[in-house]
């Protein structure tokens, strides 16, 4: 590709708001930023000008209605119909593109289109590869008597044939470089951009209680390895009266398969606005995130700002220091859970240390030292100076 002016015309294209919102903004910062093609448009989002953002929202509202239906794999088929129908609408801007910039699954057609005009195309890819996932998410549904969605294999095959085409694909952590690696996904083609939190929105703030209250934020499904978080906490056997277990998210499908099971030993907030977390996290002794995959964990960073002790994966992308900022366990280990839960519990000097720790760490990851990640690896990529 050669472009034409002194610097690239970038059309970034996000169905979703995943860490869109951050990498376009980092993209204008550099005045590289030519068109944000997104769904709806989050009216509280700032920083970007009005005239660089492209709504094709019907895609969006299609796939709620989808997800409505009273259908085993509604969400999935939602999830694939959706993307196809946002990636053919998002294609019309490809021409305009010296980069083409998609989120996986939503830009195999937008990326044909570009590359007619030899614009560079780049798959930004957040979770582990998605064979990868397949495998460990089909083991883990059939223990829980939950069938694979066939809609996953028609998503994966496009995920995959995105990684053929596309020039470049940015990865948000060592893991999802490393099961790339492993499922023949070319090194030479990635470029890893840690991802962040905004430390003016996570902060460290005062207990107001002496509750040991274990926090989640994710998703209430199989994938965020709640199942085993609920486990854990039931078998570290801590006094019900000055112990609780906090689930914040949406609740899933496939969650029906454990949740009924331990309805007495939760508390569960489906929503809460990302602005009013910060409040739920000053509540907390701990944070747990169990995934059995997480490409990043962004909640893990903003945990973290706000003076948490950590226990989470070896399948969660956010860089942890085991033993340091909090403990790094196993996928579908409860055993795990319950003994780290139990040590923090019994250990409130160094639970406090571990969460200051924690604090001083991720300091570092800020939004925006990766808008400086994303727009070096763009300088290297297109050799500008």
């Amino acid at each position: 590709m050669s472009v034409s002016k002194n610097f690239p015309q970038v059309v970034l294209v996000s169905g979703n708001k995943f860490h869109a919102y951050h990498l376009a903004r980092g993209l204008h910062r550099a005045g590289w930023l030519h068109r944000f093609v997104t769904t709806i448009y989050d009216k509280h989002e700032t920083g970007l000008p009005p005239r660089l953002v492209q709504q094709i929202p019907l895609p969006a509202y299609f796939t709620l209605a989808v997800m409505q239906l009273p259908l085993p794999e509604a969400q999935m088929w939602s999830y694939y119909l959706g993307d196809n129908w946002f990636d053919h609408a998002a294609s019309r801007y490809a021409r305009e593109a010296d980069v083409y910039h998609v989120f996986n699954h939503h830009g195999l057609h937008g990326m044909r289109i570009a590359k007619q005009r030899k614009a560079i195309t780049i798959v930004e890819r957040s979770a582990a590869h998605p064979l990868v996932q397949q495998r460990l998410l089909v083991e883990e549904y059939a223990r829980y008597g939950v069938r694979y969605p066939l809609a996953n294999k028609h998503i994966n095959d496009k995920q995959l044939q995105e990684y053929v085409e596309a020039d470049y694909i940015f990865v948000a952590s060592d893991f999802v470089k490393r099961t790339m690696i492993a499922e023949g996904v070319p090194e030479a083609k990635m470029r890893k951009n840690f991802l962040g939190f905004s430390p003016e929105h996570f902060y460290p703030g005062e207990k107001r209680d002496d509750v040991f209250r274990v926090i989640f934020v994710g998703a209430i499904s199989l994938q965020k390895g709640v199942q085993h978080l609920l486990e854990g906490f039931k078998r570290a056997g801590l006094p019900p009266t000055r112990s609780e277990l906090l689930l914040i998210g949406e609740t899933f499908p496939d969650a029906s398969s454990f949740l009924p099971k331990y309805e007495s030993i939760y508390r569960h907030q489906r929503f809460v606005p990302h602005s009013e977390l910060v409040k739920l996290y000053h509540s907390g002794s701990v944070f747990v995130l169990p995934s059995l995959q997480d490409g990043f964990g962004m909640v893990v960073y903003e945990a973290a700002a706000c003076g948490l002790p950590l226990v989470i994966t070896e399948n969660v992308g956010a860089t942890v220091r085991d033993g340091q900022d909090g403990f790094v366990i196993p996928i579908c280990d409860p055993d795990s859970i319950a003994a780290k839960l139990r040590y923090l519990f019994e250990h409130e000097d160094e639970r406090r240390r571990m969460g200051e720790s924690a604090r001083v760490y991720v300091n570092q990851f800020t939004w925006a030292r990766y808008q400086d990640q994303v727009i070096q690896r763009y300088r290297e990529i297109l050799k500008i100076s």
